[in-house]
């Protein structure tokens, strides 16, 4: 009876973790879509409002969630103070201290971090460019994502329940 009991366990935990996986899998790219959704308001705020770069994080953070409005509100909030040195560095500064607990794969996040580099540096012409070439980078991997994801999803979870269940025979 508790072999049944520790096997049942087994294979409920295995296709938890197969759950959790699928989870990932769509949390990133909620999160792909949420930076996406920032780049293209940072884009637009630069291109029509004018606006300084420390105007336009506190223009889209009053519409944010977490972890976005906190980390726009620190790039702001450091932009004004001027002491912490240049746009890219308080900009991957910030990005690495509040976003570093999204879902989004290490490439992904490098890629956001450096973009900083390109902001405050350059014209306005450069500075939306570099933000259109990001945003469509964006666009390109979502649509590889939303392509393979739904496969994914159902693999993860069918391996995380037959891999319980292997497991559930084996220690039986």
């Amino acid at each position: 009876m508790i072999r049944l009991a520790g096997g049942f366990l087994v294979i409920g935990a295995a296709s938890l973790f197969g759950f959790r996986a699928a989870d990932t899998l769509e949390e990133e790219y909620r999160q792909m879509q949420d930076i996406r959704r920032i780049v293209y308001m940072l884009q637009g705020e630069i291109r029509y409002a004018r606006s300084f770069l420390s105007e336009a994080f506190l223009a889209i953070a009053a519409n944010q969630e977490e972890p976005y409005r906190s980390w726009l509100l620190s790039m702001q909030e450091k932009m004004d103070l001027r002491e912490e040195g240049s746009l890219p560095c308080i900009w991957e500064e910030t990005a690495r201290e509040h976003l570093a607990r999204l879902a989004l794969k290490e490439g992904e996040k490098r890629r956001l971090y450096a973009l900083g580099r390109y902001l405050g540096t350059a014209d306005v012409k450069m500075q939306i460019s570099h933000l259109q070439m990001y945003a469509e980078h964006l666009e390109t991997r979502m649509e590889e994502m939303q392509q393979t994801m739904q496969t994914q999803k159902k693999l993860y979870r069918v391996l995380g329940m037959s891999g319980g269940i292997l497991l559930a025979i084996l220690l039986i």
